[in-house]
């Protein structure tokens, strides 16, 4: 009989010290469809569906206007301030999303991989489906602010992509790492959250660059993702206020290395995930 040979797999045993793209390429629909599945089932069954996605963002941008805002006082460059922090928690969320998610994605499926054969970085990939689907719709309200408040569509946001995809690449590095240990020891899951808390008042969501002390902010942007925020707050508001040129160069650096040593670690690792979980 005649027909199309079966795709052969051949599984080894060895230990690799980086993803294998050429295989990962070839479950590229497996990641279409996993994420897909992510999408619809995180906002099935509520009554307001998709508007969760940015009521959140909303409410705690009214929430960071009146403490500090109101109360702090704290300088936003003339900008109103909900808009100001709406600007921030838009780079924030998608970080802080892709954290999260990319990190807990291996003991939710552990039916999937103890049972199934797959590259096992084809989960954490598809849970970053639904967080760009998040950042879009956000994007879209984050444009109907700057009009409410009259604030103009500069060239600078021609750069928002650029640090949209440098914050993925971070939170991707940092996830891989820590979803790789979350197999063998669950304290990963409730360490996560932490280290997120600890984050959002590291970082210049709530508040501008220009309010760190001038004498703390060299050692301030050594968090890379402060230099993250702040381009992107300056991509969406315009301004002229853009973190130093060399403070780029770390944040750039940093997350392509990050990115780099998570995918070595989760691929190191990757060999005793069905065995653990």
């Amino acid at each position: 009989m005649s027909g199309t040979p079966a795709r052969r797999i051949r599984l080894d045993a060895r230990r690799r010290w980086f993803p294998d793209l050429r295989e990962l390429r070839r479950y590229r629909q497996l990641v279409v469809l996993l994420g897909r599945r992510d999408i619809t089932v995180r906002y099935r069954q509520t009554v307001l569906g998709s508007i969760w996605i940015f009521a959140g963002a909303l409410v705690t941008a009214g929430l960071f206007s009146f403490v500090f805002g109101r109360i702090a006082s704290l300088p936003t460059g003339g900008v109103p301030y909900f808009l100001f922090s709406y600007a921030g928690l838009f780079g924030w969320n998608l970080f802080s999303g892709s954290l999260s998610s990319v990190s807990g994605s291996l003991n939710p499926n552990a039916g999937l991989i103890s049972k199934i054969y797959f590259p096992r970085l084809v989960l954490p990939l598809s849970t970053l489906a639904s967080t760009i689907v998040n950042t879009a719709l956000s994007f879209v309200i984050m444009l109907v602010l700057l009009f409410l408040y009259g604030v103009a569509v500069t060239w600078q946001m021609l750069l928002l992509p650029f640090w949209l995809v440098l914050g993925i690449v971070l939170a991707l590095g940092v996830g891989l790492f820590l979803a790789a240990y979350s197999v063998s020891f669950r304290d990963v899951g409730y360490a996560t959250p932490v280290l997120i808390s600890v984050l959002l008042y590291l970082s210049p969501v709530a508040y501008s660059l220009e309010a760190v002390p001038a004498g703390l902010r060299n050692l301030y942007l050594l968090n890379p993702l402060a230099t993250i925020l702040e381009g992107t707050r300056w991509a969406l508001l315009g301004g002229s206020y853009l973190p130093p040129a060399w403070a780029i160069a770390y944040a750039v650096t940093f997350s392509v290395l990050s990115l780099v040593i998570g995918a070595m670690v989760f691929a190191r690792r990757e060999w005793g995930f069905a065995d653990v979980i």
